[in-house]
């Protein structure tokens, strides 16, 4: 289904995250022990719900990507590519509403953040265990690898990419017209309007089988 290289990850799975997969999720992050490392799981879970963002753009954001404006929590990313041996990068700022119940997290964990002294440059700054203590270090931040094994410690069945096809599922559920493809590629950042057409060709399906198994239900009832 998606672009994973772990082929037990892709084994059977032909589906996006279910919201009953998200709230165990969440609910096993609210489970940890430590603070700083409940509030993270958290807020990681709804930054990638949120946004679908790859997870080295995830693991790379300053603590002052995030900020407050106009009821909304706007967060800029940067985005890399590779290209002919260069490394080429741009910002790309997403909004997200300050109603929606999955910003909540996200900012509770700023303001944990912000409250520490020395406070870390970095959104998921990197931790060192230092005489059987955790140490916050304030100018580092984790890896992708790292991002990827806080979401399997606390599920099963997903991974940081599955959220990128469940936001991409989200846009087209809301819009399976051509336009949906397009409004795919703004949402994610696709450079290429062929990827948004991919997720048009796969979740458009899905919404017509849907209503096409509804219909025959319907039709059965009737008879």
């Amino acid at each position: 289904m998606t672009h994973v290289r772990n082929s037990k990850l892709r084994e059977n799975r032909q589906t996006v995250i279910t919201d009953t997969e998200f709230a165990e999720a969440m609910n096993k992050a609210e489970q940890i022990k430590g603070e700083f490392f409940r509030l993270r799981a958290l807020a990681l879970l709804c930054l990638l719900r949120l946004t679908g963002k790859r997870r080295g753009e995830v693991a790379m954001l300053h603590l002052d990507s995030f900020k407050v404006e106009s009821g909304f929590l706007n967060i800029t990313f940067i985005l890399l590519k590779k290209r002919k041996g260069h490394v080429l990068q741009r910002q790309a700022t997403k909004q997200i509403p300050l109603t929606d119940p999955l910003t909540k997290p996200i900012l509770e964990y700023l303001a944990y953040l912000r409250s520490l002294e020395p406070q870390p440059q970095f959104f998921l700054p990197r931790v060192k265990s230092v005489f059987g203590y955790n140490v916050i270090l304030s100018d580092a931040h984790i890896s992708g690898r790292q991002v990827f094994r806080i979401v399997r410690s606390l599920s099963e069945t997903m991974w940081p990419h599955l959220f990128r096809e469940t936001v991409g599922s989200d846009v087209i559920r809301e819009d399976s017209s051509i336009i949906g493809a397009f409004k795919v590629m703004r949402r994610l950042d696709l450079e290429d309007f062929r990827t948004g057409f991919n997720y048009l060709k796969r979740f458009a399906g899905d919404i017509i089988k849907r209503e096409e198994e509804k219909l025959r239900e319907e039709l059965h009832t009737s008879e």
